[in-house]
């Protein structure tokens, strides 16, 4: 079984959240649900125009209020995406959300519509990396793997316990960030796969160390 048709099993419905940042900047992130009305042009014309930036977002999460199944896909439309026009770009991926396809299907439309080719999680993992969803960088991730390292328990577990404010925080869940074509150079985009890392324990989530195990075990493996 390959590592989409496996994924797919744990996801029985279509992305309930999308969101949108720019340069890395989640914690301003413009999130939309299936509850919200689709945006105008307009209005994407708007969020485009904001701001200055380099580098646009996009992601799709899954289960979003289940932590044991919550899945996030992330796509950065950088170099690699056949599709560079920004406000084409949020339209087809709205489009995409707010269709309601599947999560294979998600990935088969990015790929065709927006990079060009297959391409998504086709490829070894380059990174991986455990933090704070939408707040990765204010709080800042752990750095979990790199590209050639042995996956060591232990050396998980060092990690993520000299980062207590990563372990339990109340700021929101945690995401355990698979990272592909990290380095750039493979011909698509920097895209990765956030998957279920935590449980919530009164306001906090807090980190499943076993699951951060199995899950590293299973996407390293592929």
């Amino acid at each position: 079984m390959t590592l989409i048709q496996n994924i797919s099993q744990s996801i029985k419905v279509p992305a309930g959240v999308i969101q949108f940042a720019k340069d890395g900047k989640y914690e301003e992130a413009w999130i939309l649900s299936l509850k919200d009305d689709k945006p105008t042009m307009q209005e994407i014309k708007q969020y485009i125009e904001l701001d200055d930036y380099e580098k646009l977002i996009v992601e799709y999460i899954w289960n979003q209020d289940v932590d044991e199944k919550r899945y996030v896909l992330t796509v950065i439309q950088d170099e690699g995406c056949q599709e560079q026009n920004r406000a084409q770009f949020i339209t087809k991926c709205l489009n995409i959300f707010y269709e309601q396809v599947s999560f294979t299907k998600v990935l088969t439309r990015i790929d065709q519509e927006i990079i060009g080719h297959e391409f998504l999680l086709k490829q070894p993992v380059q990174r991986v990396r455990l933090g704070v969803f939408n707040h990765w960088f204010s709080v800042g991730p752990i750095e979990m793997w790199d590209s050639g390292d042995e996956f060591d328990e232990k050396s998980v577990t060092t990690k993520i316990k000299a980062r207590p404010e990563v372990e339990r925080s109340k700021l929101n869940y945690q995401g355990l960030a698979f990272i592909y074509n990290f380095d750039g150079s493979l011909p698509g985009p920097y895209h990765v796969l956030k998957t279920p890392t935590c449980h919530q324990d009164g306001d906090e989530w807090v980190v499943d160390i076993p699951l951060i195990y199995k899950n590293m075990r299973q996407l390293l493996e592929e």
